[in-house]
């Protein structure tokens, strides 16, 4: 470019720069002088306010109904009002604040399981044979008199047995009807003694030889009833049924005629199956007794070593089946004094996988129904194995505080709330619905008195079955289920609190003073 051009090119930037000053200046000297003028009309208008007019006039007493009904709009935005339907949705739990000693607890999972060796059993074939009938179905209670299979015996060595003490039996008989043939004419002298003591030392091997033969019958595994038939009417026993062993009898004696406490887990064998001496026939189950397994680190042991020390109490929280698609959560204490549920023991190793260790806590069960189906009878048990719960360890003692359901406190940043029934709801309903009929009709008076342009919510509160207001707390504690909070203040003047959907009801709160115009507390 040469220099002339660059020249040009100066002068229009500087022609430029020199417009828009000038520009910028003219616009800052209208603002200012368009204040001024605002200022000067606004002074002006003050001035003609302060003279009486029809129009303009304001009389004490209007003032005082304004300021009341201003200071009564506020205080409804410091409250949540509901409807009746909209407090039968939520639910709402009124009661007052209780004080009592809370226990800071460490939640540790667990297991409902088993107890070894009592729980879980099993039903044998007490001899070899063939199963003609299965009289009992999984999951049916036994009862102490109840038959559950029928075998068809094949064992030759029992049934040879069995043979031999029939045997013996009827030579037994035979001999002691020769014995009482010949007494009398021994004593007479038409028989010599030599023949009557033969048979005598005869009958005495033969009771010997049934005395064997009984404790092999019973070896083998004939039942007690069928070796009383055999006694009795002299016949062979071909088949049998398998009863309760003598250890489910026994308990049904100690519950007077009460469930048993066994059930039938699981069928091995079906009628036509071959079976041995000692085979599994079914597993049955005791369910009355059972053990929460919990599960602890290395770092829990100190705490689980006081409460066995001190025998403090320990919670188990589950959830019950659910009901129209709620979870209920439930609770169930355990007291190693009144009770005599404790912890029973801890393992003495450590897992070395995953680093925990397990610990036992004794569980009684109960059944909850009873249903009985063609004769047989199916019992439903509270805790049943398997179940997943969680135990609480006590930690540390707050002695008198305040507790609240978790759900009733909400927390919105530092700021923590519970929420009040509001005191002009405190002797009734009916009177709070008048008191805020009262209001907005007052706030009705002074806008047609005043005949201007006020900001009230045209919203009926005719309708307003119950009203809560959020009074700010201090949290000490919280954990899933409990919320502690401190004394600061004097919550026992209000009479009932919401214990349940704190945040449904400050967020209702917050839509109120949403939907109120959203001009208070604002600079405009």
């Amino acid at each position: 470019m040469s220099r002339t051009n660059r020249q040009r090119v100066g002068l229009r930037t500087l022609y430029l720069s020199l417009g828009l000053t000038g520009v910028f200046a003219f616009g800052s000297a209208s603002g200012t002088y368009l204040a001024s003028r605002r200022v000067i009309a606004t002074e002006h208008d003050d001035h003609h306010g302060e003279m009486p007019s029809d129009h303009g006039s304001h009389t004490p007493q209007t003032e005082r109904l304004t300021e009341g009904d201003a200071s009564d709009h506020d205080d409804d935005h410091d409250h949540v009002a509901l409807t009746k339907q909209a407090f039968e949705n939520l639910g709402l739990q009124l009661g007052p604040i209780p004080r009592r000693d809370y226990w800071k607890s460490r939640l540790v999972p667990a297991i409902v399981t088993e107890i070894p060796g009592q729980s879980d059993l099993s039903i044998s074939a007490p001899v070899t044979g063939v199963v003609e009938n299965v009289r009992v179905l999984p999951g049916q209670s036994l009862r102490d008199d109840q038959p559950m299979f029928v075998i068809r015996l094949t064992d030759e060595a029992l049934i040879e047995s069995q043979s031999k003490l029939l045997g013996a039996l009827t030579r037994q008989e035979v001999i002691d009807q020769e014995l009482r043939r010949l007494t009398p004419l021994r004593e007479t002298g038409v028989v010599s003694g030599v023949k009557t003591r033969e048979l005598e030392y005869e009958l005495k091997q033969l009771r010997a030889q049934q005395a064997i033969l009984l404790q092999e019958v019973r070896s083998r595994g004939l039942p007690q009833s069928s070796i009383d038939g055999l006694l009795k009417e002299r016949t062979l026993a071909t088949a049998f049924s398998v009863f309760p062993p003598e250890f489910i009898r026994e308990q049904a004696r100690c519950r007077s005629g009460q469930s048993t406490g066994f059930s039938v887990e699981n069928l091995v064998v079906h009628p036509g199956k071959s079976v041995s001496r000692g085979d599994a026939l079914c597993s049955i189950a005791y369910h009355s007794d059972l053990y929460l397994e919990g599960t602890a680190f290395e770092d829990d042991l100190p705490i689980l070593n006081r409460v066995i020390d001190h025998g403090w109490n320990v919670t188990a929280s589950f959830h019950d089946m659910k009901v129209a698609g709620v979870s209920h959560l439930s609770h169930l204490r355990f007291d190693g004094h009144s009770e005599k549920l404790n912890l029973l023991r801890v393992d003495n190793h450590i897992d070395e996988r995953t680093q925990t260790i397990r610990f036992f806590v004794e569980l009684p069960n109960r059944v909850t129904s009873t249903r009985e189906v063609d004769g047989r009878i199916f019992e439903q048990w509270r805790f049943r194995p398997g179940q997943r719960i969680h135990l609480r360890l006590p930690v540390q003692r707050l002695e008198n505080q305040l507790q609240l359901p978790v759900d009733a406190v909400v927390v919105d940043g530092p700021n923590v709330y519970v929420f009040a029934k509001h005191r002009e709801h405190g002797m009734s309903t009916a009177a709070s619905v008048t008191s805020v009929k009262t209001r907005r009709t007052q706030a009705d008076t002074v806008n047609t008195v005043q005949n201007s342009n006020i900001d009230i919510p045209h919203d009926r509160h005719d309708d307003v079955f119950i009203e809560f207001e959020p009074i700010p707390v201090r949290l000490l504690h919280r954990d899933d289920q409990t919320a502690v909070i401190a004394i600061d203040r004097p919550l026992e003047e209000h009479d009932s609190f919401a214990l349940n959907n704190a945040n449904k009801l400050y967020l209702a709160l917050k839509i109120q003073q949403g939907s109120s115009g959203g001009h208070h507390h604002h600079d405009h």
